[in-house]
């Protein structure tokens, strides 16, 4: 009869069953293909804690429980966090920017997540975002589906929350926003730079109105002071031979 061994590897799972007769792994064959199993797993890059469901399943239900669309942020803490770590978070005893007290399953999934979160708040000035590009800038190495934090899953969704063709429809419908608002503002630009220049030229005209109206008013003094001036004249002449007439 087959024997069955149980045997207790601390590196990736609490046990591993091996199959076979008493002695078969304890042969040099299966001492190498063991240690290099327990290497491949100890440079395992992908290790989380979502079990066998995909990370975009998890990110489906977490968007149900909470009610609301979440971030990739909050998919990679619930997907790489430790169980004691998600606990306290849920208690609120500590939060999402917590970085020293967070504790995750890998150092790379920590590293990778307190650099995504801070090039998050450099970039937008907050986290409250998702940006596919910042989190594919910090792993250069993966490519397409296998991307980290992603497995096999479609990463636009993973990470943004929408499918990429979804995505796709939707960056297309915001161009087309983009350049409608676009073309809104610069109509508003133009009437505004038209409404100015009228203002500008109003101005210019009420200006010479004024210059106008006091060259008219000086014109008119000159003329008051000029009549004034010929009517003191003729009164003195008139005086000056009333006063001859009476001498004689």
């Amino acid at each position: 009869m087959t024997d069955i061994i149980l045997r207790y590897n601390a590196n990736i799972r609490p046990m591993e069953c091996l199959v076979g007769n008493g002695n078969s792994w304890n042969t040099k064959d299966w001492e190498k293909k063991s240690k290099v199993g327990r290497e491949n797993r100890k440079n395992d890059l992908c290790r989380h804690t979502g079990g066998s469901k995909g990370f975009d399943k998890h990110r489906r239900n977490l968007e149900k429980i909470k009610g609301k669309k979440v971030g990739f942020a909050e998919v990679l803490l619930h997907t790489h966090a430790t169980k004691e770590c998600k606990k306290r978070l849920n208690d609120g005893e500590i939060n999402a920017n917590d970085y020293n007290k967070l504790q995750f399953v890998t150092d790379r999934s920590k590293r990778s997540y307190v650099s995504y979160m801070k090039k998050l708040e450099n970039k937008y000035g907050n986290t409250d975002c998702d940006d596919m590009e910042v989190w594919e800038s910090l792993h250069p190495e993966c490519q397409g589906r296998q991307l980290f934090g992603v497995g096999s899953s479609d990463p636009h969704f993973v990470l943004t929350g929408t499918t990429s063709s979804t995505a796709s429809v939707s960056d297309t419908r915001q161009l087309d926003e983009l350049q409608k608002v676009q073309a809104e503002l610069e109509k508003e630009r133009e009437a505004r730079q038209n409404i100015e220049a009228r203002f500008e030229q109003f101005e210019q005209e009420r200006e010479q109105e004024r210059v106008e109206r006091e060259r008219e008013r000086e014109q008119e003094r000159v003329e008051r002071e000029r009549e004034r001036s010929e009517h003191a004249r003729w009164q003195k002449y008139m005086e000056a031979k009333f006063n001859k007439f009476g001498k004689k």
